[in-house]
């Protein structure tokens, strides 16, 4: 994962998950849900705590992706497309899991949006986890223990591409046991705290506009990236949002002249971080990291390709884009795994000693952690050297620099 993607190691609000002495509090983490598989992983990757996640039961059919996800810690959810018997009756027995996992001060993950979105956007909430939240205040094991309901922000920048951000954000507990009728998990209660989950998410989120103006939006979000080296708080994206709604034609009409006259979609490419670096006289410089080059050689070499082939890869065998980096990044790991067991196995043959199979492996290995940021120099400075001629565009000078100078 951390080859496929730059993760952020800086997870804003961890401290939410910290304990006091003596005190181990249950929580229920809830997210949205950008990605299939590679939401969770990130959470897993990202956070110190071991997680239980809720997750769809139709990836538990095959028996290999069952074993694996048991020993993931992972729990199935059973929706009305699953069309298995007993529905009802099998969710409460995952419930009845993850209440006991509670219990002993667990932390479980859940998506209240019951579905994922290829979008950097918080939908509606479904209800199932007030439900379960209701459930949860119920044990008095769970209540004596502590209970606290985070949201979880999981952010992919784009998150089918190689080498692109991804960050992890928590947020406060979420009041839940002072609404009327949580106790009895009333349908008003539910209703009332799903929509206090979904604020409180969306407080902490990356949340762009839907419909005709995601793609204008997501691409200010992008240049705003490149230009702040970073997350875009959240205050800036409401008012790129406002400003370009106040000619929502104008601006579709730019962004669509843009993409005509060279630029990538910002769903496909980087051309838009790329562009607000330019913008903010940060463009990428090669010279101080130039040293890493022989690391990168043999990066390149042995295990560089990989993740690109992985890509061309999913991106020809998996039509859902949600689920392209589930295929990509288990194949890069097991790819770039079984060649450096080859070539450090074909070393030690060569060379004739047992000696020589570990040095090659820890070589290769050693290379690829120091060959990281100059491969990924190189990928931004590729960029930037592709749009700087078109950094005239009207759409980039008219809604994205004026959004930059405001900021």
């Amino acid at each position: 994962m951390a080859l496929w993607h730059r993760i952020d190691p800086d997870v804003k609000g961890a401290k939410h998950l910290e304990n006091a002495p003596g005190q181990a509090p249950a929580r229920l983490l809830i997210g949205g849900h950008q990605n299939g598989l590679a939401d969770p992983i990130l959470a897993c990757i990202a956070l110190q705590p071991q997680l239980h996640f809720f997750t769809r039961a139709d990836a538990f059919r095959h028996w290999l992706s069952r074993w694996m996800m048991i020993r993931l810690h992972m729990m199935p959810v059973f929706r009305p497309v699953d069309r298995v018997d007993n529905l009802a009756e099998r969710n409460m027995a995952t419930f009845s899991s993850a209440y006991a996992r509670l219990e002993q001060g667990a932390i479980c993950g859940i998506f209240s949006e019951a579905g994922h979105l290829d979008e950097r956007r918080i939908r509606r909430f479904r209800h199932g986890s007030a439900r379960f939240i209701a459930g949860a205040l119920q044990r008095k094991r769970i209540r004596d223990r502590g209970f606290e309901v985070l949201p979880m922000h999981l952010d992919f920048e784009r998150y089918e591409g190689y080498r692109t951000a991804a960050r992890v954000r928590i947020g406060e507990a979420i009041p839940c046991d002072d609404i009327p009728g949580i106790g009895a998990d009333s349908g008003a209660a539910r209703v009332a705290l799903s929509q206090r989950m979904r604020d409180a998410l969306m407080a902490c989120s990356v949340n762009l506009e839907g419909g005709e103006m995601y793609n204008p939006h997501l691409a200010v979000c992008r240049f705003l990236e490149g230009a702040m080296g970073g997350p875009v708080p959240h205050h800036t994206l409401a008012a790129a949002a406002v400003l370009l709604k106040t000619d929502p034609a104008s601006v579709k009409a730019a962004f669509e002249a843009a993409l005509k006259c060279g630029w990538g979609h910002p769903r496909l490419n980087d051309d838009f971080a790329a562009a607000g670096r330019w913008a903010a006289n940060k463009p990428t410089s090669l010279a101080p990291l130039m040293w890493r080059l022989p690391a990168w050689l043999i990066f390149m070499l042995t295990t560089g390709w990989w993740p690109r082939v992985a890509e061309k890869a999913a991106q020809h065998s998996v039509k859902d884009v949600a689920f392209r980096t589930t295929l990509s990044i288990p194949l890069t790991m097991v790819g770039v795994s079984l060649t450096w067991a080859v070539l450090s196995l074909g070393a030690g043959v060569i060379y004739e000693s047992l000696a020589a199979v570990p040095a090659v492996f820890l070589l290769l290995r050693g290379a690829q952690y120091l060959a990281m940021p100059l491969e990924d120099a190189f990928i931004d400075a590729r960029a930037e050297r592709r749009i700087r001629p078109l950094m005239s565009a009207p759409f980039i000078q008219k809604w994205c620099t004026t959004l930059l100078a405001r900021n």
